[in-house]
This record gives C-alpha cells, structure tokens and sequence, in this order.
C-alpha cells in the first residue's frame, strides 16, 4: 500500500523540519510525497493604503516577493528532494493559507498530513493562529495529522503529534517487516 504524504512547506525553520520528516517517510515507506506551498496574498491588502500613483508598484512588488519565495521555497525541497534520492511533487496554490491546504486535502485525500510547528509561550499561542491545530481540528478525522516541532529532528513517535497514529505505525511496521 502506498501511502500518500501531504507537507505543508513556507521556508520557514519549521517547515524544513516538516519537509525532513516527509521525505524520511517518503524514503522508509513505500510513498507519494507532495509539497504544498500557499502563497499568501495578504499583504495585498494594503494597497488602497497607498497614494494612487504608487498602488501598481506596490502590488508588483508584491506579488514578485512571493513568487520568489514560493520558488526558494521549491529549490529547497528539490534539493532536500535530490540529496535523499527521493522523486517527489511541489505544487503552488494562491489564497488564504488554511482554506488552501483545506481544499488540497479535499482533492488530493492524502493519508498523512505533516506540517511544521514553532514552539510558542502564552502569548504567541493567544496571538497565533496556529494553523497545525486548527488542521487538526478540521481534517483530523479523516486524515491523519503530524506536526513537526523542536529543534532538531528525532524519531516520527518521538517528534509528532499525530491524530490516528496507529495507523502510521501500521504502515511503518507493515514496511519494516516487508524490508
């Protein structure tokens, strides 16, 4: 059985811990790894803040800032991609960041979700949107669900939270017995 990996990547230190852990798994399991980067359009909303005559640029500027990003981001989990030996698929989608991930999973039905997750205090959780619990919330029951967090990368059972863990390890037993 091949199992279908879903990581969500934005280039940032927990997204590459993200990224790691799906193509460990993509390379311990038999495996279809995708990364899904969203670009954001959210700063685009401050473009009537703008006099009129610097509106254009701003929106240009933009929108080259996140091309650039989602295409650093590409490189960097090519070459992850590369150095591993493992064949992969990144796809790009353009919106608002859950919604986005939301509806990949609708289409895609992955069985495995990974998203990276920083670590925060009291006040970044009061702040944060925290998009990994919310995904949690949303598709946990119908997919399951990693978040990759810490400092350095450890073991799947020691690193992830993951909803419907059991069946991850079914797979990953199911593997080591095959190999």
């Amino acid at each position: 059985m091949v199992v279908k990996v879903l990581v969500c990547v934005d280039g940032e230190p927990h997204s590459n811990r993200a990224m790691q852990q799906a193509i460990s798994l993509g390379l311990s399991l038999p495996a279809e790894v995708t990364a899904l980067h969203v670009i954001n359009p959210w700063l685009k909303k401050f473009y009537n803040e703008l006099y009129s005559q610097g509106r254009k640029q701003y929106l240009e500027y933009v929108d080259e800032c996140l091309q650039a990003e989602a295409k650093q981001v590409h490189e960097k989990f090519d070459d992850m991609c590369l150095e591993e030996g493992l064949e992969a698929e990144f796809k790009v989608r353009h919106g608002e960041p859950l919604m986005e991930i939301l509806d990949e999973v609708r289409e895609r039905v992955p069985d495995l979700l990974i998203t990276g997750s920083k670590p925060l205090n009291a006040w970044g959780r009061f702040r944060s949107a925290n998009l990994p619990l919310r995904l949690k919330r949303m598709v946990g029951r119908h997919v399951s669900v990693l978040s990759v967090s810490g400092a350095s990368l450890k073991s799947a059972s020691q690193t992830v939270r993951c909803s419907r863990f059991e069946s991850l390890q079914h797979f990953s037993n199911g593997h080591d017995k095959a190999g």
